[in-house]
């Protein structure tokens, strides 16, 4: 018996050290700090990890403000009858905007397209019926040159940003802001199209992401460094969590249109949401209207970490929410993988033969469950016309995964 109170203690010993060397080590190398929501550190020590990416500042501080500078041209930012642009030399430049003419959006790499702005922003339907050829993507995150160069080798749009794709549907699974450079672009573009696809008979549907909704919530943290300067100096207020919420707010152009837009669609058979569909929405019998109504009604909370009396609007901000969920493709740290009896339950009361979801990053674009489950979520390509860049592209009941070569392959195979 004391042979094994020895050998126990040995290995608690040794178990004890491991798990100190193995935090020690994260801590030493990537960092450790403590963030306020007015983005100054209370702690901040960088981790090793600092000396080689530029985007991180090393060292060790305390109480100390986190740097954010400008970084060439972006904008347009439409706030009230204000318009106010950056330009190449990191000025913010501020004029009187007038309605009712068109304006430029110009891109880091030169591109540039004109826009003009809708009289009106109406919630669209949220069920429609079958169309014969629908092209979706994800997961875009400020990647104008991925996107673009996407839209363009699948004939969505020509050289000139103008719509090419006639009376079909794009459809933008969720996540289009934050950590890239060029959001403003993308938001632009989207906006662009949408008026341009109506106008030919098709359409754009803009499905939020959570990351959308954070910003919503004044959730700076994934933002670019330059838009956390902007929003300041925009909005007026050195609290960057303020700032991202007014910047996201109906008191801006793109974030009033923003706020139309669902986070769960039905095309058809399928089903468009950005996190999942999970089980306890089944158990609630939540139609899409309700999901998409109690959702927007509550998206200024960040109900995920601080949940209200409202279990309908915690149920749907939360882990298992349509925004969240991760579990329609694996085991998370909240809840197991979907079974398929689970998910077959969702697609009959839904009336859907697939889910198409973003949110969760895969190697490649790929299905699961024999189709019903449809995972666009992957690393896309830095740079233009990039094989990494993909999509699926829908032609009645044939998918096909895509990229920004222009390049198509059967998905179901």
């Amino acid at each position: 018996m004391k042979r094994f109170f020895k050998i126990t203690r040995i290995f608690l010993k040794w178990l004890f050290l491991a798990i100190f060397s193995f935090y020690f080590l994260g801590i030493l190398i990537l960092g450790f700090y403590n963030v306020k929501s007015n983005g100054s550190y209370s702690f901040y020590w960088s981790g090793l990890e600092a000396s080689w990416d530029s985007e991180e500042e090393f060292g060790f501080w305390l109480d100390k403000k986190l740097e954010a500078n400008l970084n060439g041209i972006d904008g347009p930012y439409i706030v009230r009858d204000s318009i106010y642009r950056i330009n190449k030399t990191n000025q913010l430049i501020a004029e009187p905007f007038d309605f009712s003419k068109e304006f430029q959006v110009k891109s880091k790499s030169g591109e540039s397209f004109s826009v003009n702005l809708s009289s009106q922003y109406i919630h669209e339907n949220l069920i429609m019926k079958a169309q014969d050829t629908i092209v979706a993507i994800s997961d875009i995150e400020g990647n104008f040159d991925a996107f673009s160069s996407f839209l363009k080798s699948n004939q969505i749009i020509d050289d000139q940003y103008n719509w090419t794709f006639g009376k079909n549907h794009l459809v933008l699974v969720g996540d289009f802001v934050d950590r890239g450079e060029e959001v403003t672009q993308v938001l632009w573009l989207i906006y662009k199209l949408e008026m341009a696809a109506k106008n030919k008979g098709g359409s754009v549907h803009f499905v939020l992401g959570n990351h959308e909704i954070m910003n919503f919530q004044g959730n700076w943290r994934d933002n670019a460094r330059k838009y956390r300067k902007v929003n300041e100096m925009i909005a007026r207020s050195v609290d960057w969590e303020e700032a991202t919420k007014f910047m996201y707010s109906e008191k801006t152009v793109l974030g009033w249109w923003l706020r139309t837009k669902p986070v769960v669609k039905k095309i058809g058979d399928f089903l468009f949401v950005h996190g999942g569909l999970s089980p306890d929405l089944l158990e609630q019998q939540l139609s899409l209207d309700t999901i998409n109504r109690v959702t927007q009604r509550n998206w200024n909370d960040n109900l995920y970490s601080n949940p209200k009396e409202d279990i309908g609007a915690n149920l749907l901000l939360g882990k298992t929410g349509p925004l969240w969920y991760r579990g329609l493709v694996e085991d998370y740290k909240y809840y197991d993988k979907i079974e398929e009896n689970e998910l077959d339950q969702i697609l009959k009361f839904y009336n859907a033969k697939h889910i198409v979801i973003g949110h969760t990053v895969m190697k490649d674009v790929s299905s699961d469950f024999e189709g019903k489950i449809i995972r666009l979520d992957v690393k896309h390509g830095k740079a233009a016309n990039s094989e990494d860049t993909k999509g699926i592209l829908i032609v009645r009941d044939s998918i096909y995964a895509i990229n920004a070569l222009g390049n198509r392959f059967d998905l179901l195979e």
